[in-house]
């Protein structure tokens, strides 16, 4: 497991700022970003709004916008280029000769390490040349113009995400949930991001089964008992024990305890030993992995003692709950 001494320090997201783009995918990544943050309970993506100049940009739907940094002053490692409102090949054509001065910037390195861009987007960060050479997708009614004008571009329109080199595009308008949602999965565990799209795009997260609610994130009643239960998450169930998490929060054992069985109504071993079982069986329902490689992977020393606390916990053995709840099959 990573210790907080080596944790990677927070990646910057450049989100760019233009005349006449659309902000709502900007708005709805700087949205998931904080999510992952705190679902993650640490600095996983620090977000950094980025113009041309610092002067307030009055965006496609009227909303005005202040950069916080210029491209120039840029210390990003990812840059997003946002869309905008374009219905025919002349609006494309149009809106590139607006942004001249925005498209040199981009192709003087104002972007950091990588550029993401996605619908009409692509267009500009490809007549910056930040594309030459590369697989790129884009928005399919803008396929014949984007082929004859940046000829050096490797176009794959059949995708709908192409990742080649720091550089990804992904095709249509709300490409950038597709493509900001698979570049934090990067970042961050899988289990991770599957409770953050839970949580921006259904009404209600889930439960596989109901053994594991009083460890659903969400459901938790304080932030105190949330920021707990995702550090629990972080130690191998081997090393779990109520001295160890009241030292990360600097509390007695005693406190701790008192704590976690007033919020979450369970004694507070057994609360910490449910929240590493349902890693387990997310692990189960969204992986073949064998319960060996999945316990040894979250910290456990034993398969057989796993095995029992699992079924004593949902009445079911590993193999039953995978079946019952799984959704990977086979050669995928």
């Amino acid at each position: 497991m990573t210790s907080s001494r080596s944790r990677p320090r927070p990646r910057r997201l450049g989100l760019l700022l233009y005349p006449g783009c659309m902000p709502a995918g900007l708005l709805a990544t700087a949205d998931m970003v904080r999510a992952v943050n705190r679902r993650a309970g640490r600095g996983v993506c620090e977000v950094v709004w980025l113009g041309l100049t610092p002067q307030p940009i009055v965006t496609e739907d009227g909303l005005t916008l202040r950069p916080q940094q210029t491209l120039a002053e840029s210390r990003c490692d990812v840059c997003l280029v946002p869309g905008f409102w374009t219905e025919t090949e002349a609006d494309l054509e149009v809106m590139l000769e607006r942004q001249a001065k925005l498209i040199a910037a981009l192709r003087e390195g104002g972007v950091g390490q990588a550029v993401w861009g996605y619908c009409a987007g692509v267009a500009l960060t490809a007549a910056a040349g930040l594309l030459d050479g590369k697989a790129a997708t884009g928005t399919w009614w803008f396929q014949r113009f984007l082929q004859q004008r940046f000829r050096r571009v490797r176009w794959r329109f059949t995708e709908p995400l192409v990742s080649d080199r720091g550089a990804v595009t992904a095709a249509g308008a709300q490409g950038h949930w597709l493509l900001v949602t698979q570049q934090l999965a990067q970042w961050v565990s899988a289990e991770v991001m599957r409770d953050v799209e839970h949580v921006l795009m259904l009404p209600r997260p889930p439960t596989a089964h109901p053994a594991f609610r009083p460890v659903e994130l969400m459901a938790q009643p304080s932030a105190e008992l949330k920021k707990l239960l995702v550090h629990a998450q972080s130690i191998p169930a081997s090393e779990l024990s109520l001295g160890t998490v009241a030292e990360h929060c600097a509390v007695s054992p005693r406190t701790l305890r008192r704590r976690i069985e007033a919020h979450a109504g369970l004694p507070a071993g057994a609360w910490l030993r449910l929240v590493k079982l349902r890693q387990v069986s997310e692990a189960l329902t969204t992986s073949l992995e064998p319960l060996k490689v999945i316990g040894e992977q979250l910290g456990y020393l034993n398969e057989s003692s796993l095995h029992r606390a699992f079924k004593q916990v949902t009445g079911m053995t590993p193999v039953h709950y995978r079946q019952a709840f799984g959704n990977v099959k086979k050669g995928r």
